[in-house]
């Protein structure tokens, strides 16, 4: 993969950062913490969270979540985006076939792709 120095879109890391937007927006707005015990924050110390139907996405927040996601080492940010790639697919819903061009395949496409250009 090409990167150009000076534009945080075109490197890895910026390329990441942005890929790692659309996940965290899609799973913040689907996991429901309004009766969470832990206010949002995984712990797989609380069997509630070990028991929750959005343990899975809540622990893929807590993980990604930063302030400057930027500044996070590239293994983190692989490592994120492969665990996006994994709950995503997971959770698609029923109907999408291999032609669908709905945002959400459509992300899944582009983040398996850039997946691939980091494990050459």
């Amino acid at each position: 993969m090409t990167t150009v120095t000076g534009s945080q879109t075109r490197t890895i890391l910026g390329q990441l950062t942005l890929t790692l937007e659309y996940p965290r927006w899609l799973i913040e707005r689907d996991v429901d913490f309004s009766d969470c015990v832990n206010s949002g924050h995984y712990s797989e110390f609380l069997p509630a969270c070990k028991d929750c139907r959005f343990g899975p996405g809540c622990k893929w927040l807590n993980s990604a979540r930063s302030a400057d996601t930027s500044d996070a080492p590239l293994p983190e940010l692989i490592a994120a985006l492969s665990g996006a790639i994994k709950y995503i697919s997971e959770r698609k819903i029923a109907g999408h076939g291999r032609h669908c061009d709905c945002e959400t395949c459509q992300w899944l496409v582009s983040a398996r792709t850039l997946m691939r250009s980091l494990d050459r």
